[in-house]
């Protein structure tokens, strides 16, 4: 028969079932994902849009949190310092989780090494643009008026070390001139100034300004990457304007902290995957002219690695000064 301590043992095993069971798999509590820029910009927009198809896929809230500051480090270093169990999800962009590492000397966390990158979730080509009310109607107007009064023309973006930040320095740089850097806590009141006239210019994101461009708020003069835009496929390239390899795009994915289980991982790629198919995304990712993309874990990872090794080179021989 068994003993009293084995029959103990047996009752506490079976007291505890229970506790294990209630917690189950991942997600069995709702889910924070932070953002590092202000509500209203497409980051913003994107997180909120994903976070419903999770909250639809995998029955469980997904909540967004705006972090905004510091370029968007000031969210990834929270997400660096959250619990690796999935309780905590970043809104990644290219900006602190890339150009960062390039550009700070005291950023606090490593984007390789302190983050898991899950899942890519689209492309953004950017454009140089102007306000719709603006007297340039060509980059060498923009640059001649700049040539003739130095630092007299000013851009907005997203924060300091931000892609529109690099794109408009490195346009500076190549045509010889001064601009005026206006640095914003997100590209919505970037736009909104932007839209108002109170800056004169930036390079951004075609999934911000392609519906103020086709609401004549705003007006193209270049697409500031190596090749043309498929929505604007006649608007030439800086580098066809005779500015150099210029080539800005950002880019939006999910990350978790270092050591995210493998569980999660995979759970969160396939809701990633089945998310692109539903209409609703698709039409938040396509009809600014965003590509969406479909790199997922070591992939992901791998291209992350390619884009700090690019800014690097970019910032660390010279080319530019910011």
């Amino acid at each position: 028969m068994p003993t009293r301590r084995a029959l103990g043992a047996a009752a506490l095993s079976l007291l505890a079932a229970p506790a294990v069971h209630a917690q189950g798999a991942w997600p069995s509590r709702p889910v924070r994902m932070l953002v590092g820029f202000a509500p209203g910009g497409f980051t913003d927009i994107v997180a909120r849009a994903i976070a419903e198809q999770y909250t639809a896929i995998l029955g469980q809230n997904f909540v967004v949190e705006n972090r905004s500051g510091a370029s968007g480090t000031i969210a990834a270093d929270a997400v660096v310092k959250a619990p690796a169990d999935g309780s905590v999800l970043l809104l990644g962009h290219s900006t602190p989780n890339a150009v960062a590492a390039a550009l700070f000397s005291n950023l606090p966390y490593d984007p390789l090494k302190d983050l898991t990158a899950v899942a890519q979730l689209a492309v953004h080509p950017h454009l140089l643009v102007v306000p719709a009310a603006s007297p340039f109607r060509s980059t060498a107007e923009l640059i001649e008026a700049a040539r003739v009064r130095p630092g007299a023309i000013s851009y907005c973006s997203a924060g300091i070390g931000s892609v529109h930040h690099i794109a408009c320095s490195m346009l500076a740089q190549r045509a010889g001139v001064e601009f005026t850097h206006v640095p914003y806590r997100g590209s919505a009141p970037a736009m909104a100034d932007l839209i108002a006239g109170r800056v004169d210019m930036t390079i951004e994101g075609i999934n911000t300004v392609g519906q103020m461009i086709i609401d004549g708020r705003l007006r193209p003069l270049a697409a500031g990457t190596l090749a043309r835009i498929g929505p604007l496929p006649d608007l030439t390239t800086l580098q066809e304007q005779g500015y150099g390899d210029i080539d800005a795009q950002s880019w939006v994915g999910i990350f978790g902290p270092a050591g995210l289980p493998a569980e999660v991982v995979a759970k969160l790629s396939a809701a990633s995957d089945q998310a692109m198919h539903a209409p609703a995304f698709q039409r938040i990712l396509t009809t600014g002219g965003s590509i969406p993309a479909s790199r997922r874990g070591a992939e992901f990872r791998d291209f992350l690695t390619l884009e700090i090794a690019r800014y690097k080179a970019v910032l660390g021989d010279g080319q530019i000064a910011l």
